[in-house]
């Protein structure tokens, strides 16, 4: 009885499969038939099937075929992954796509000096928003509008307004509009990117309490060393204003004229280096002929641990000269030459982040005018001294707090009293992006 169960069980089981095997057969018969009905795929059926053993051929053709499209965009800056054509850049090498930001920057100041030093007061000393992206495979665009607190008022100025050509051949950029100028290290950096509350003395004497803007073009190319990276930029612009300005300026004899080299190396071990020199030439006044030159150093070492650690030692020296032209006494008619006008300065700042939401920095800047004289015609001694400790809270790439201390030495032997004095000043700064910001220098 026992076998004859089994046996049965065997024998329905044999039927099942053979049933199921029948169905199956019948329905791969039937979408082969389909699929031989359709031409197209029929034949692209057959093709893959007879050069099966090809597919490393077709792959070869493929990569040369995108070798051959690569060199449309050989020698263009920012691209590197192959072009469609000769004239247009493959999308992936930017982002066409619109980046909208606003940034806040709450600066605070306090003193004890008589008269005050600073204002005093808790103030928004700028907010800004703008826009950046590319227009099309050949243009990008920046707009940058602030607005400015002085005297309980508020500003509200374009800053930077200009168009740039990034991916001209042999690593070629040009830029025009209206822009803050590469020159120096600060003066491209807004002030609330940068790594300290206030503008080292030098660079408030010399270019305002921000930046150096004009409108004109700007000429750079990526030279093609090897073992070295050096950009070399040249700008021309109207000359009609220097520094912080609500107008448009005056009209100059003459447009101002700028160069700056910059070099970059690394080192290893996240360790690099960037240093450049600077050359300005600008006219000060439009009646009276004189002419201003700048010659600037600048400097940065950096160190950094995947954003967790970061060591930066930062340092800018300026020269200014200033040369007026020939007088004539219109009673003797004789011709006489003023001396020049010499002044310069430097800084040095150091910030180690120890953690990756705390910094400690150390600044100690120096300035001085050697055309001061007493009232015997001598050269007077003079100089502003200053150090700065000051500690910063990174809550995020887009936000920081920050507070310092500043102690300045001020002597000045031109005068007959009050030839040194000192100041203290406090300082809190807090700052907050919002959007997409673009990135920030090396």
């Amino acid at each position: 009885m026992k076998f004859f169960f089994s046996l049965k069980g065997r024998v329905s089981v044999s039927i099942a499969l053979t049933l199921f095997s029948f169905l199956l057969f019948a329905e791969t018969d039937t979408w082969e038939k389909e699929l031989k009905d359709i031409p197209s795929l029929a034949q692209n059926t057959s093709s893959t099937s007879s050069s099966g053993n090809n597919w490393e051929d077709d792959l070869e053709k493929d990569l040369k075929e995108q070798e051959k499209r690569s060199k449309g965009s050989e020698d263009s800056r920012g691209t590197t992954s192959p072009v469609q054509s000769n004239n247009q850049i493959n999308r992936s090498a930017q982002n066409l796509m619109m980046d909208a930001s606003v940034a806040i920057d709450i600066v605070g100041g306090w003193d004890k000096n008589k008269p005050h030093s600073t204002d005093n007061k808790l103030d928004i000393r700028t907010a800004e928003f703008g826009f950046s992206g590319a227009v099309d495979q050949w243009l990008r665009g920046n707009f940058l509008a602030a607005a400015h607190g002085e005297n309980g008022k508020y500003f509200y100025e374009v800053h930077e307004a200009w168009i740039q050509l990034p991916f001209l051949p042999y690593n070629m950029s040009l830029k025009a509009g209206q822009m803050f100028m590469d020159i120096g290290r600060l003066n491209k950096i807004h002030s609330h990117d940068r790594p300290f509350t206030m503008s080292p003395i030098v660079h408030e004497r010399f270019f305002g309490w921000e930046s150096a803007m004009d409108t004109g073009a700007e000429f750079s190319i990526l030279l093609p060393w090897k073992y070295i990276t050096q950009e070399l930029v040249l700008g021309a612009t109207n000359g009609k204003k220097w520094g912080h300005a609500h107008s448009e300026g005056v009209q100059k004899n003459n447009p101002m004229g700028y160069i700056h080299l910059k070099n970059f190396y690394y080192f290893g071990n996240n360790w690099g280096t960037q240093f450049g020199f600077s050359g300005v030439r600008y006219e000060p006044t439009q009646d009276r002929r004189n002419q201003r030159y700048l010659y600037g150093f600048d400097a940065v070492l950096r160190w950094n641990q995947s954003n967790l650690k970061e060591f930066i030692i930062m340092t800018e020296t300026w020269y200014q000269q200033e040369i007026f032209p020939e007088t004539i006494n219109l009673t003797t008619f004789e011709k006489s030459k003023p001396g020049s006008q010499n002044k310069w300065g430097t800084y040095l700042f150091i910030d180690y982040k120890f953690h990756q939401l705390w910094s400690l920095g150390f600044r100690y800047d120096y300035y001085t005018d050697k055309n001061l004289t007493d009232k015997n015609g001598k050269y007077a001694n003079n100089a502003v001294e200053a150090q700065s400790l000051q500690v910063t809270f990174h809550s995020s790439e887009f936000g920081k707090i920050r507070v310092s201390a500043e102690r300045r030495f001020i002597q000045d032997y031109s005068k007959e009293t009050g030839q040194e004095s000192k100041e203290y000043r406090g300082y809190v700064q807090a700052v907050a992006i919002l959007g997409s910001h673009p990135a920030h220098s090396y």
